[in-house]
C-alpha cells in the first residue's frame, strides 16, 4: 500500500499544490490530470524519490520510503519527458545498458517485440523518429521489470497503435500486482484507474 499524507509543494513560497492524501494498493493505478503548470509532473517526481516535498510524508505500508529508499527505487520505474537515451547507442544496446543494472537481459527479445523494435534493434537512436524513441523508452518498463511505474505523459509523441500497446501494457501491469501512477492529458487512459485533479489542490 502506498499512502501519500498531507503532501504540499511550495516554490519560492508560493504554492503549487497541497495538501495531497491518498492511498493506492497493488493491482491498481491512479491518473492524475490537470492543466499544464499545476504541478504533475512535480508530484510525480516527489513520489518517485527524485526530489522532495515541502511537507507531507509518503508511505509504503506503514513505513516512510525514505527509512529504505535505495529498496523502495530499485522496485520501481520513472519514466519522465526527458529521453534518458544515448543516442549513439543502438536501440538494443540502450536496454542492455539498464537490464544489466537488474539482471533482467533475457527480458529484452520481448520488450523489442511487444513495441514492434525487433527490426530496430540494431539501429542508433539519434535515427529513429520522436514516436520510436519513445517507444525504445517504454521498451525499458518491460526490460527491466518492477512492481511501481511513475509515467509522466507517456502517451507524448505515440501514434495510436503505440497508445494502444502502452495502454495495453499497462492494464497487464495492474493485473500482475503492479501499481501505476501515471500524469496525463489523453482521455483514453482516463480508465485506468481513479483520478486524481491536481488543480483542485492548487
Amino acid at each position: 500500500m502506498l499512502t501519500v499524507n498531507n503532501l504540499s509543494l511550495y516554490k519560492d513560497h508560493k504554492k503549487i499544490f497541497g495538501p495531497v492524501g491518498f492511498s493506492l494498493s497493488t493491482s491498481s493505478a491512479l491518473v492524475i490530470t490537470g492543466e499544464n503548470g499545476c504541478g504533475k509532473s512535480s508530484l510525480l517526481k516527489i513520489l518517485a524519490g527524485i526530489s522532495a516535498p515541502t511537507q507531507g510524508e509518503i508511505l509504503w505500508g506503514d513505513e516512510n520510503i525514505e527509512n529504505f529508499r535505495d529498496d523502495f527505487n530499485a522496485d520501481s520505474q520513472f519514466l519522465g519527458h526527458k529521453n534518458f537515451l544515448k543516442a549513439e547507442l543502438t536501440v538494443v544496446q540502450n536496454l542492455r545498458f539498464y537490464a544489466k543494472l537488474s539482471d533482467t537481459e533475457a527480458a529484452i527479445p520481448a520488450a523489442l517485440g511487444y513495441f514492434n523494435l525487433t527490426e530496430f534493434a540494431d539501429r542508433k537512436v539519434k535515427t529513429l523518429s520522436a514516436g520510436w524513441q519513445k517507444r525504445v523508452m517504454l521498451a525499458k518498463l518491460l526490460a527491466c521489470p518492477a512492481t511501481i511505474w511513475f509515467l509522466d505523459e507517456p502517451t507524448s509523441n505515440l501514434d495510436k497503435q503505440g497508445k494502444e500497446k502502452l495502454h495495453g501494457l499497462i492494464k497487464t501491469r495492474i493485473k500482475e500486482q503492479g501499481l501505476v501512477i501515471l500524469t496525463t492529458h489523453d482521455e483514453d487512459f482516463f480508465d485506468l484507474g481513479p483520478r486524481l485533479n491536481l488543480q483542485d489542490f492548487c
